[in-house]
């Protein structure tokens, strides 16, 4: 599995090797992105795996909800500390809240250059993230790890339901559906992984590019293999926001409550087979 790779310029803009490869990765929902340089990668891992030792004081942060806190997923292998943007100051360190910072960045930068494609008009930009382009709307900041004791798919098959996703992987076990098939994606050192997701494809449909929201899973983590990690950025409209769909001439064509538009692809998660 050859994907396509970018990286971020001086500029914080999203670049692609040619248009070919950017058009590939707009058609597949997933690319490579080099680690930039100023990204604190290293002490974001450190973090991430000492949330597993028994008396580490994040493993008491309390559940916000179903989404955020100290959580154990049903039917897969995943244990993750995962907290909103708005909570990262009460709970995270200090250098693992610039980190999340440093995130958004990467996450403007990406829908920055799919919004340049789509050729919506810049003003319209934010409305149509629920404010998220402009430095508002909401992000998640995942530490995961996989429970081996747990017979389940690492992940079961999904699309993800926001905006862009941000993921560190060092070990093997992401898959994506091609042609009915998943197909492995193979970890690629100094890169970071990026998908799209269904709430960009959603605003994107009436452009003149719209993105693929890929469907991916993650295999299940043997007790022979590594205790496997991971970091995971979710790049989000305001849960109680709305979306909006332009054309090109800034007409909005359609719209959708975050909360419809999040309840209908649970649905479609929940049938998917």
């Amino acid at each position: 599995m050859n994907l396509p790779i970018a990286f971020i310029d001086e500029a914080n803009k999203l670049v692609f090797e040619s248009s070919k490869n950017q058009a590939r990765a707009w058609e597949l929902g997933i690319f490579y992105l080099k680690v930039p340089s100023w990204l604190d990668l290293k002490a974001a891992r450190c973090f991430g795996q000492e949330i597993l030792k028994a008396d580490s004081p994040y493993r008491d942060i309390p559940q916000y909800g179903d989404l955020e806190g100290f959580i154990s997923l049903e039917n897969n292998q995943q244990t993750k500390l995962a907290l909103r943007r708005h909570r990262w100051d009460e709970h995270y360190p200090t250098e693992i809240t610039q980190f999340g910072r440093q995130l958004d960045d990467i996450g403007r930068a990406v829908m920055g250059e799919v919004f340049c494609q789509s050729g919506i008009p810049e003003p319209l930009w934010s409305e149509a993230s629920g404010g998220y382009s402009s430095g508002e709307g909401t992000a998640f900041l995942n530490f995961v790890h996989y429970d081996t004791a747990q017979p389940d798919l690492g992940l079961r098959p999904h699309t993800d339901y926001g905006f862009v996703t941000i993921l560190d992987a060092t070990s093997p076990g992401l898959q994506i559906e091609l042609e009915g098939q998943f197909c492995d994606v193979p970890v690629l050192d100094g890169h970071l992984v990026i998908n799209f997701g269904e709430a960009l494809n959603f605003i994107t449909q009436h452009s003149n590019r719209s993105v693929a929201a890929i469907v991916h899973r993650v295999t299940s983590q043997g007790a022979e293999n590594p205790v496997r990690h991971g970091i995971v950025y979710f790049a989000n409209p305001d849960l109680d926001g709305a979306l909006k769909q332009f054309d090109v001439q800034g007409r909005e064509v359609g719209s959708s409550s975050v909360g419809d538009l999040f309840t209908l692809l649970e649905q479609k998660l929940t049938n998917y087979k």
